[in-house]
């Protein structure tokens, strides 16, 4: 039983050996369910020629020709269709990035003729008086907003100075107390 196996792992490396080399010429890995299958392919039919037959060299190495080639042949129609379908998967990826460009270009287009809509409707019903009227609630919106932030930026500062009179406080009764502990004789 030994030198069987001796035999079908010596026919299946030389096996291996002429499919990698045959890989590196093609590019490797488009292949690689035929290689993969092919090698299993190899190995169950040296097995097989093995029981089948005499035992004999022929019969194994017979058996992993056959084995090998069949698998080989089942390991490519894998490849194909593995190959087939990421290419369909592709094709699908690529429609669909298309279409949402497309769905976003149309969603810019209506966003940019609702506010030319709005526009107009306004240059069609807007007088002098109106225009005066938007321009001051303007100016008094700003102005608001300009109280507000000068408001907020005083109690920032407000903050940031009590924040440093709390860290000298903390830092005072720290020396404070290293004082008195001197002065107690406990240093």
């Amino acid at each position: 039983m030994m030198d069987i196996m001796q035999k079908i792992l010596a026919f299946v490396s030389l096996f291996c050996a002429f499919i990698f080399s045959g890989c590196q010429t093609t590019g490797g890995s488009p292949n690689s369910g035929r290689n993969t299958a092919a090698i299993l392919g190899a190995i169950a039919g040296g097995i097989a020629g093995n029981n089948m037959g005499d035992g004999s060299d022929t019969n194994v190495v017979a058996g992993a020709i056959i084995g090998g080639v069949l698998g080989g042949m089942a390991g490519q129609q894998y490849d194909r269709r593995r190959e087939a379908l990421e290419a369909a998967e592709a094709q699908r990826q690529y429609e669909y990035e298309q279409e949402v460009r497309e769905q976003q270009k149309l969603e810019k287009e209506i966003e940019t003729l609702e506010v030319q809509r709005a526009r107009d409707a306004i240059a069609n019903t807007a007088t002098e008086s109106d225009v005066a009227a938007a321009e001051r609630e303007a100016a008094r919106v700003e102005a608001e907003l300009a109280k507000k932030q000068k408001a907020f930026e005083a109690s920032q500062e407000r903050a940031r100075r009590i924040q440093e009179a709390q860290q000298r406080i903390a830092q005072a009764q720290r020396e404070l107390e290293e004082l008195k502990a001197r002065e107690s004789g406990q240093y």
